[in-house]
């Protein structure tokens, strides 16, 4: 997970780390200007997506 701002930065990661075609999930940027309140909203947006990528990831490392 990442923010807009990132996204760059994270595909450069998962390049280096031997995952060139994994999508990180986005976030709004900034984050650290927002409230405690606003950042939970944030986690609320994308925990469904964040769920469904690591049960995904634990299925194929099952298969």
């Amino acid at each position: 997970m990442t923010t807009t701002e990132f996204i760059g930065a994270a595909h450069a990661q998962c390049t280096a780390l031997g995952m060139p075609d994994y999508e990180p999930i986005l976030v709004q940027h900034p984050i650290q200007p927002k409230t405690r309140d606003e950042v939970r909203s944030l986690a609320d947006q994308v925990i469904d997506q964040i769920i469904a990528k690591l049960l995904r990831d634990k299925v194929q490392q099952a298969a």
